[in-house]
């Protein structure tokens, strides 16, 4: 059986972290698009925010050259609807025919790589992570932005962004069973200098402040990561989705000889013990009985 980058499904696999960031979430197409490539599967995806809805679409098994094209076409107006609300001043509603349309999947259950969608609890401060039922309204709440998008409430929850307590999720990526953890962050900051001219400027540094903070929280959850250079982009350089693409891509080509070792470590962990023995001595024929 193999997956599908066709390569052998035995081989350990990789679990993806994918952050938020709006339009630099592009970034994470071109990640996928390398480890496509060259073949490493991906094992398990956790994404926050943008990271949810590209994480979902690849998950489902939509093709990644659709998805990408899908996402160069994508404007602000296609997932927004401004109405100033007290909560907010849009809805994202428009994400759910976006995220449909994209989609080979509607529930958890029948994507083709597990999957985490990670959420922020408005009344608890406590990260929500989804892994069953559909998944529309759990990304749609994972990109509820707060100040900018109203909060989505699922049963008796009110949640916001995911960003918010995981930048990027690699701890939700553990909690799925990811053996070795890659994650890929985009930061949260504007992409303009200055002082903020606008609100959703103020907003936006508040939560990239907060989130500096947090750093050694979810980079200890990880084994690599990955940090492509987006900090050119502002948010809503949807129209430059192939500049962000290319960053991610950058990325990953460099960190691939990291990578390779990852799986092979990983590889030889997974193997009896007489054989991880017969290997070592292999290559280290000095080694004596007891040390190998």
């Amino acid at each position: 059986m193999h997956s599908r980058t066709g390569t052998p499904s035995q081989r350990p696999g990789i679990g993806l972290a994918l952050g938020g960031g709006f339009a630099r979430g592009f970034a994470h197409l071109g990640v996928l698009k390398v480890l496509q490539q060259r073949q490493i599967r991906v094992s398990h995806i956790a994404g926050s925010s943008v990271g949810s809805i590209l994480g979902a679409a690849y998950a489902s098994g939509a093709p990644l050259e659709r998805i990408i094209e899908i996402c160069r076409a994508v404007r602000f107006r296609d997932i927004a609807r401004w109405r100033v609300s007290r909560l907010g001043l849009a809805s994202n509603q428009r994400l759910g025919a976006l995220v449909e349309r994209m989609f080979g999947s509607r529930q958890f259950e029948d994507l083709q790589i597990p999957l985490a969608v990670v959420a922020t609890d408005l009344s608890s401060g406590e990260p929500v992570v989804f892994t069953q039922g559909n998944l529309v309204d759990p990304i749609r709440a994972s990109c509820a932005f707060p100040g900018l998008f109203e909060p989505v409430e699922i049963g008796t929850r009110c949640l916001a962004d995911g960003g918010l307590v995981a930048p990027v999720p690699t701890h939700a990526a553990r909690q799925l069973g990811a053996r070795t953890v890659i994650a890929v962050s985009v930061g949260m900051q504007d992409g303009h200098r200055g002082a903020p001219t606008n609100i959703f400027q103020v907003v936006t540094r508040a939560v990239g402040a907060a989130q500096k903070h947090q750093l050694e929280l979810w980079e200890r959850h990880a084994d690599l990561v990955l940090r492509p250079d987006v900090q050119f982009l502002a948010w809503d350089d949807f129209a430059r989705a192939d500049e962000a693409i290319e960053a991610g891509a950058a990325a990953t080509l460099r960190a691939l000889p990291r990578v390779e070792g990852l799986l092979e470590q990983k590889a030889d962990a997974e193997l009896p013990l007489e054989a991880r023995r017969v290997l070592r001595k292999r290559s280290h024929p000095w080694l004596t009985e007891v040390q190998a």
